[in-house]
């Protein structure tokens, strides 16, 4: 098969694949990617990683033999070590403290050989394999960063398409029938797939449909449903220290989930703590005293003018005031978060193995004056302590609800992802990182023609 067209709602706001934070840019460098390892099913796996060995002061990793750059070039173990540096020099990177147990020191990461290299660690970090899932640690070439080692390359991008083309000298994975060609295409707004049933593209944005129709669009047979979970959520903006306790607790407890859901034919769903996608998806209920006010309160909330993000606030901004609480919306432009505000509105992609990326995020704003900080920094250094490697669960849930209590994370729903697909592509393989898009086979072997 030569060529498919996905559409794609925004192209991402950062040029290389070792600062990509963003969710299209992480759908289409995914493909280009080369991580060490991968998620599949909640589980951690080795992908490029061959060996993997782990003490409380040294992480080594051995690489696979068969890892090729898109020239013919090995993948060495110093292309990775050179990845992992960029991310965690570069001051502008959002992971460049992900890897916060490594040493404090220039050999922190080293190269013994060509294919086994070594991170040294301060502390035992239970996660560090999920931490190098992150697409941002793919190997990054000697003298060329338009090399890549995935199973596509980057060919060329302008303004509306982003082209990659299959790289030849991939062979980390078997499949015998793929995609050689893929064209991202910018579709802004299209809420009814139009550009899909209009034989545009191939393959739907994920995250562009509209939510009213979301349960008739399941029932058609194009239609599948994506395994990503996104959390729409509120997070501390800059101003956020300046809003006092009890209008936190007056606003969280104004938000009526369930009342905004039924405004979207209930394709949301009510999202109340991150611990409801992990372990035995139980939290613990966060107290909220609030009490009634006739003192009032203006919170600016910036957002990403995005559907259907202003609607939602627009549901909330009618409900908090009720309780004497005003919203002032502040729109910023996408992957440029400007505004003075108190609150921001934000849908991230939750982890599939841990919430420890997310909490670690969410603790980063904890102010050490805060009254809870000591105790939650006893509580984050539990989950380092190897020892207590089954308790996690357990103290992950007191994070989380300290951290709601306080309203240093205020999760508002869970937003669907789903896209149409044409019938002779491997749904689960188009958004797989490291993996090429596969081409289904009929009965006869022969492959169904996709539009060109």
């Amino acid at each position: 098969m030569e060529k498919i067209n996905i559409a794609i709602d925004v192209f991402p706001y950062k040029e290389n694949i070792w600062s990509i934070c963003d969710y299209g840019g992480e759908q289409i460098y995914s493909k280009l990617a080369l991580p060490l390892f991968i998620t599949e099913k909640g589980t951690v796996k080795p992908f490029a990683a061959e060996v993997f060995e782990q003490s409380t002061n040294e992480v080594k990793i051995e690489i696979k033999r068969n890892l090729f750059w898109s020239n013919g070039d090995n993948v060495k173990a110093e292309d990775y070590v050179r990845a992992i540096r960029y991310v965690i020099s570069d001051g502008s990177n959002r992971y460049k403290k992900i890897l916060s147990a490594l040493i404090k020191d220039e050999k922190a990461i080293v190269a013994h050989d060509d294919y086994c290299f070594s991170l040294r660690t301060s502390w035992y970090d239970p996660f560090i394999t999920q931490h190098l899932t992150l697409i941002n640690f793919s190997p990054m070439h000697v003298s060329n960063r338009e090399i890549y080692a995935g199973p596509y390359i980057l060919q060329s991008k302008n303004e509306n398409v982003i082209k990659l083309i299959a790289n030849k000298k991939f062979s980390l994975t078997n499949e015998s029938e793929f995609v050689k060609e893929i064209d991202y295409v910018l579709v802004a707004e299209d809420l009814d797939g139009q550009a899909f049933f209009s034989g545009i593209v191939d393959v739907s944005s994920n995250t562009a449909l509209d939510l009213n129709k979301y349960q008739q669009f399941k029932s058609r047979k194009e239609f599948f449903s994506d395994n990503d979970n996104l959390v729409m959520l509120l997070s501390p903006g800059n101003k956020f220290d300046q809003i006092p306790d009890d209008v936190k607790m007056r606003f969280v407890s104004a938000i009526q989930r369930e009342a905004i859901a039924a405004k979207f034919n209930n394709a949301l769903e009510p999202f109340y703590s991150w611990m409801a996608l992990y372990y035995d998806g139980e939290y613990e209920v966060a107290e909220n005293n609030a009490s009634l006010h006739i003192n009032s309160f203006s919170l600016d909330v910036s957002y990403e003018d995005f559907y259907p993000n202003k609607d939602v606030l627009g549901f909330i901004k009618s409900q908090v005031a009720e309780h004497n609480i005003h919203l002032n919306l502040c729109q910023d432009n996408y992957g440029d978060w400007q505004s003075d505000c108190h609150l921001r509105f934000e849908i991230r992609k939750a982890p599939q193995s841990s919430p420890i990326n997310i909490i670690r995020s969410d603790l980063s704003r904890l102010d050490k004056n805060h009254e809870d900080y000591l105790y939650l920094k006893k509580l984050y250094s539990c989950l380092h302590v190897k020892e207590l490697s089954s308790q996690q669960g357990k103290i992950f849930k007191k994070i989380d609800a300290v951290l709601r209590k306080h309203g240093l994370c205020i999760p508002l729903f869970l937003f669907p992802t789903g896209f149409f697909c044409v019938s002779n592509l491997a749904e689960a393989s188009i958004f797989s990182p490291g993996k090429r898009v596969q081409v289904k086979k009929d009965d006869e072997n022969k492959v169904e023609c996709i539009r060109t």
